[in-house]
């Protein structure tokens, strides 16, 4: 006894639909952030700048402080990305928990869209400069090797150097605190 299998012409088509999106474009699962989407505006971007000249303006003791939020810190990661015409990171989250600056973001390389995850520890080195190290990343499920974290803490504190250096001018950092949704950092006013 001989069996045929007959296919209806539907059925090829639409198994040829299914086909041709799974090879255009394929979205790998990731990592979850730790909270609920945080909202990004220009306005929160831009206080960040302003945090620092006012706590340098207000400085009592020439001793300064600044407590930056979530908000505060997505809107100014998204707006340094949205410039950048090279990044592969959109939609970037920062949440500042467990005495950590996670971020989290959407990534694509070539066909693959996924989400991205990064946690970084920080310390103020003896010069009174922040210093990062890169915790942890993972490009989806895939966790990142510790000398590739190693190399981007490295890019990372050379990139970050110009970028606080330019808000805190004449600030020596004393200490950075990060928990519950906010990042305390404290300094002293350099003597003029």
């Amino acid at each position: 006894m001989r069996h045929t299998l007959r296919f209806s012409p539907i059925a090829v088509v639409l198994c040829a639909l299914v086909t041709a999106s799974l090879a255009c474009a394929v979205s790998v699962e990731g990592p979850t952030p730790p909270g609920s989407p945080i909202p990004v505006s220009t306005e929160a971007a831009g206080q960040l700048d302003e945090l620092w000249k006012n706590a340098v303006a207000n400085s009592t003791n020439g001793k300064v402080s600044v407590v930056v939020n979530e908000t505060q810190l997505t809107s100014f990661v998204a707006a340094q990305l949205a410039s950048s015409n090279d990044t592969v990171i959109s939609n970037p989250q920062v949440y500042l928990r467990d005495n950590k600056i996670q971020i989290y973001g959407n990534a694509t390389a070539g066909d693959i869209t996924t989400t991205v995850s990064a946690a970084f520890s920080t310390t103020v080195s003896e010069q009174g400069t922040l210093q990062i190290q890169v915790a942890s990343a993972n490009f989806g499920p895939v966790t990142l090797p510790t000398d590739l974290l190693a190399r981007l803490s490295i890019m990372l504190n050379d990139a970050l150097t110009g970028s606080l250096s330019d808000m805190a001018i004449g600030v020596k950092l004393d200490s950075v605190v990060i928990g519950d949704g906010q990042m305390t950092i404290a300094g002293t006013l350099a003597p003029k």
